[in-house]
């Protein structure tokens, strides 16, 4: 799972990324990026863990991208930035919801500033591209369509100001799209920075900012990331009570993360035994086949049944042995679409 984080400037992303990555920050310049991978806190793995006391326990992980701020009239170097994050499963961009006097129409502006800059970025590369198919001397298809009449689709949605992921494709179409990594084909949320000034409710003028989200669909987490990020820092006893005084909602990091994942489509299955208590990732309904195949190759190559609990039902029964013999360990075939927490057991040939 990789999450991109972009900005403009002054909205407390380094700091955001130093909150979810539990790392220090480096120098950013449009050429650099910064880089982290942590494990995905899961209580499933934690319990499931203390269940079967296995000899390993491996966490689903996650990787945090921060790229240098976007600058307004700084095209060139906004593009190299935005370089950094074609290749993520979501990208979060960050409002500062934190300076004091910030109305709704200030972090609208920001934010209408980073998605304008990830349209120009991929309206130059549709164009390239078109001038590419312009000088060929055959048509070229794409999923069985010419490819001029698709691009020439991208090219009109961009210049109206629209995000390429609003676009209604057909699957393949799509799927054949996916390798030139437009950046405006990625699913996206908003992170609203904030001061613990605020307090709980936050500043004045965030329900505007909210309600016109909302009416653009796009998901919204709020987080307090400097005061989240200094009580990290503390010994874990002295952070609980710094919590209780401050009296806000202080899990931001959860909260993104949960966000991340429901924004990209990815969920996590279990497998679980003495040797390895583990957590997956993989895309919402996907097959059980191909979700094997994630364990390993062998495993969807030589696919017979899963064998399938929920972790809750696994959990009350104590033991997969309990689960049978209740009958709530079922058998699935390859097509069984894989939901979050399911705990599977892979039976091959091989």
């Amino acid at each position: 799972m990789q999450v991109g984080l972009v900005g403009a400037e002054a909205c407390g992303k380094t700091t955001l990324f130093e909150l979810l990555s539990n790392t220090q920050g480096a120098f950013l310049s449009p050429d650099s990026a910064n880089t982290a991978a942590v494990d995905v806190p899961d209580e499933r793995v934690d319990k499931l863990t203390a269940l079967y006391k296995p000899k390993k326990t491996i966490y689903a992980k996650i990787s945090f991208t921060d790229i240098n701020r976007l600058s307004s009239g700084d095209r060139a170097n906004n593009n190299k930035a935005l370089n950094h994050l074609k290749l993520m499963d979501t990208l979060a961009i960050i409002i500062n919801g934190f300076t004091p006097g910030r109305t709704s129409q200030d972090m609208l502006k920001d934010l209408d500033f980073c998605l304008s800059e990830m349209i120009l970025s991929d309206l130059e590369q549709v164009e390239r591209k078109l001038e590419r198919l312009k000088k060929q001397n055959q048509i070229s298809n794409l999923a069985g369509v010419p490819e001029k009449e698709i691009f020439e689709k991208l090219a009109a949605t961009l210049e109206s100001d629209t995000l390429l992921s609003t676009l209604e494709l057909s699957a393949d179409v799509r799927k054949e799209l996916l390798s030139f990594s437009f950046l405006t084909f990625q699913p996206m949320f908003a992170v609203l920075n904030l001061s613990e000034e605020h307090g709980g409710s936050g500043p004045d003028e965030m329900t505007a900012l909210e309600n016109a989200l909302a009416s653009r669909k796009m998901p919204l987490v709020k987080i307090y990331a400097k005061l989240e990020k200094d009580l990290q820092e503390l010994p874990p006893e002295d952070r609980e009570v710094f919590k209780s005084e401050y009296r806000l909602p202080l899990n931001g990091k959860a909260a993104f993360i949960q966000q991340a994942y429901q924004t990209a489509g990815l969920i996590s299955f279990l497998t679980v035994g003495e040797d390895e208590v583990r957590a997956w990732t993989v895309k919402q309904g996907c097959p059980v086949k191909e979700a094997a195949g994630v364990i390993h190759k062998d495993l969807m190559n030589f696919f017979v049944r899963a064998e399938v609990i929920s972790y809750e039902r696994l959990l009350e029964c104590g033991s997969e042995q309990e689960a049978s013999r209740r009958g709530w360990l079922r058998a699935e075939k390859k097509e069984y679409p894989v939901k979050d927490g399911d705990v599977l057991h892979i039976l091959s040939t091989k």
